[in-house]
């Protein structure tokens, strides 16, 4: 055996027992058991959003960061609920809070949320300015017909509305990501508005494909022009 060749059994020898005591050593770690909760708010109401976690799409709304002694490099994905509430388990110590950039139907800002975790912090919240918000939503389905009624408040002056949507779903997440089925009013403005889906008028397939699971939901969002997060209604089961 040369040398050289002895040199780099050794080294791929302690790379391998550094990894596996690295390993072993995360591996031992407890699950953290104290937990941070809050809610996405507009002027204290609960803000309706994308309920789908997907690290593919990006989808998380926040970042957390740790800070302080015993800090962990980079920060936690948190993801929103239809109810723009969020839960996530973490270490005690000290953090942060801040908006993912790029995400959520609401101005950009760089606000920052910190306390301190011991056991369970709750109602962090996270104040944000919509540029535009739902109210008064009323809704029916009667004869395979959806109807939704709903007042488009105009928050943020320079922003434009792109379109309204109607969602349907098989399952009770609906949104831009889960939808089974789409359709788009472009007519919509600030202001009362009524859109209507007659479900007689889709196609075979697309009947078909919503009578997968027996179950049937509807949810109506309203998208900013350049803006790719929509805010949302609550949603609604359909029944007969």
């Amino acid at each position: 055996m040369t040398i050289s060749s002895l040199f780099y059994r050794l080294f791929l020898f302690l790379s391998v027992s550094l990894l596996m005591g690295c390993s072993t050593e995360i591996d031992n770690w407890d699950y953290p058991t104290s937990r941070v909760s809050g809610q996405f708010l507009y002027k204290g109401q609960p803000m309706q959003l994308m309920s789908t976690a997907s690290d593919a799409y990006g989808s998380n709304m926040l970042q957390l960061h740790q800070t302080g002694e015993g800090w962990i490099q980079g920060f936690i994905k948190v993801f929103a609920k239809e109810d723009g509430s969020y839960t996530v388990n973490a270490f005690d110590g000290d953090y942060f809070l801040n908006l993912t950039p790029g995400r959520g139907p609401w101005v950009p800002n760089t606000d920052t949320l910190r306390f301190s975790l011991k056991g369970e912090e709750k109602n962090i919240n996270f104040e944000v300015t919509p540029y535009f918000w739902l109210s008064n939503y009323t809704s029916s389905y009667k004869d395979s017909v959806f109807t939704a009624t709903f007042n488009v408040e105009q928050v943020v002056s320079t922003a434009a509305i792109e379109k309204a949507v109607i969602h349907l779903c098989t399952t009770a997440i609906v949104d831009n990501t889960s939808k089974s089925f789409e359709r788009s009013f472009s007519n919509v403005v600030p202001g009362t508005n009524t859109i209507t889906l007659d479900l007689k008028t889709l196609s075979t397939y697309e009947k078909t494909n919503l009578k997968k699971t027996g179950f049937l939901y509807a949810r109506v969002g309203v998208k900013t022009r350049n803006v790719w997060d929509l805010i949302y209604s609550p949603t609604v089961r359909l029944t007969p």
